[in-house]
């Protein structure tokens, strides 16, 4: 029996100032306050120093990191982000890959899964962002295609029911079919890269979509010209704010490039912390190069010369710790509420939270301790020791 002393211990529901957290076997035993709680003599005390003790991040989006691209080496990409405090990751393809990359690239993730040597019970399951998305919205649009029941039905024979989320556009052609089939995985669908009608992106809600892809980037813009002149049409983000079904993700980069601060606490107040997902969108080239720059710029190559204008978004050089500090940051947001987005809320939406995203009795100890500023100290997964950040 292992337990963590002298922690503020982040719960759904508060902060636990006199916390302790007792785990054994990668388990959590007990999560309480420290004077209903006396461990007996033969316990190990792990003395947090007055840290926060939290659940580990569960980051749904995200693409690489470390220099790996998730698809291309899913262990060493998980273990790079593990480091940062993120004990459950989904790889996620992008609108990018061929045919057959995304074949080898499923093999490859499930293969690491197994790997529990090289943390490979990190991985959650998988995100597939496309190939089925609008094509007039992302930062690369080839090789976007149709909706093809061939290669969707043999990504789901192959991966059906590790898939967690499947991010599309719903007024594709096809996209009804293919939804319809795909909801008998539990997959959780987002609406991204789309400019869907308000009334197509609610009715996709029985079909299994709970999801807003990172709201307010490619998710189309509201529509125009307007029916009624001087007035303002509903589209995509204004749907998933609307419906009580839809998770909003967000991506908190530390100038507001992504989400504008204002409408991260516009998200918040809308939605409530409740239905808000901190995600990362993070690419390969993350933790390569300086830290202080967190967003992730294509040049557009039909401009010439370069101008500064010239250069879009394509994800994020973000890790978890820095996209909730951020999020911090720029809302004011407390600690019970921060661990919800980042850590229950994604567990729940791709259904793994009686495992995961919280510190409660039975479920898995995976754990984090942090400042008051999200830096990471100390990383448990499943009760094991995996990472010591001294700084």
């Amino acid at each position: 029996m292992k337990v963590i002393v002298n922690a503020k211990v982040v719960t759904p529901h508060g902060l636990i100032d006199e916390g302790v957290v007792w785990f054994d076997q990668g388990r959590i035993v007990a999560c309480g306050e420290a004077r209903d709680l006396t461990p007996s003599e033969d316990a190990e005390l792990i003395d947090a120093e007055g840290l926060y003790v939290a659940p580990g991040f569960v980051d749904i989006h995200c693409h690489g990191g470390g220099g790996h691209w998730s698809f291309e080496n899913p262990a060493a990409f998980a273990r790079f982000h593990l480091h940062y405090g993120t004990t459950s990751i989904l790889p996620t393809f992008s609108y990018n890959e061929s045919e057959e990359q995304i074949a080898e690239g499923l093999r490859r993730i499930l293969r690491a899964q197994m790997d529990t040597k090289a943390y490979g019970r990190s991985i959650a399951g998988i995100h597939m962002e496309g190939p089925y998305i609008n094509p007039k919205y992302g930062a690369i649009t080839s090789p976007i295609r149709p909706v093809n029941p061939a290669e969707y039905r043999e990504i789901l024979k192959v991966a059906g029911e590790q898939i967690k989320v499947w991010t599309l556009a719903p007024e594709l052609e096809g996209q009804r079919q293919f939804m319809e089939e795909a909801s008998r995985y539990g997959i959780a669908f987002s609406v991204g890269h789309s400019e869907a009608a308000a009334e197509t992106v609610l009715d996709s809600v029985s079909y299994g979509l709970r999801i807003g892809c990172h709201c307010t980037n490619a998710s189309g813009t509201t529509p125009s010209p307007s029916r009624y002149a001087g007035t303002r049409e509903v589209g995509v983000d204004e749907a998933v704010l609307l419906s009580d079904e839809i998770y909003a993700e967000v991506i908190p980069d530390s100038e507001g490039r992504h989400v504008r601060p204002l409408m991260l606490k516009f998200i918040l107040k809308v939605k409530g912390a409740d239905k808000v997902i901190i995600i990362t969108d993070a690419m390969d080239g993350t933790g390569i190069n300086d830290a202080s720059v967190d967003v992730n710029l294509i040049k557009r190559t039909e401009f010439s010369p370069a101008q500064a204008e010239d250069y879009m978004l394509g994800g994020s050089l973000l890790t978890m710790d820095r996209a909730v500090y951020n999020m911090k940051r720029h809302t004011g947001v407390g600690m019970a509420d921060l661990f919800k987005m980042a850590s229950l809320n994604p567990a729940k939406v791709i259904g793994i939270d009686h495992e995961a995203g919280s510190l409660e009795k039975g479920k898995r100890a995976n754990l984090i301790f942090v400042t008051e500023d999200i830096q990471v100290r100390k990383v448990f997964l499943d009760g094991e020791l995996v990472h010591v950040h001294n700084q």
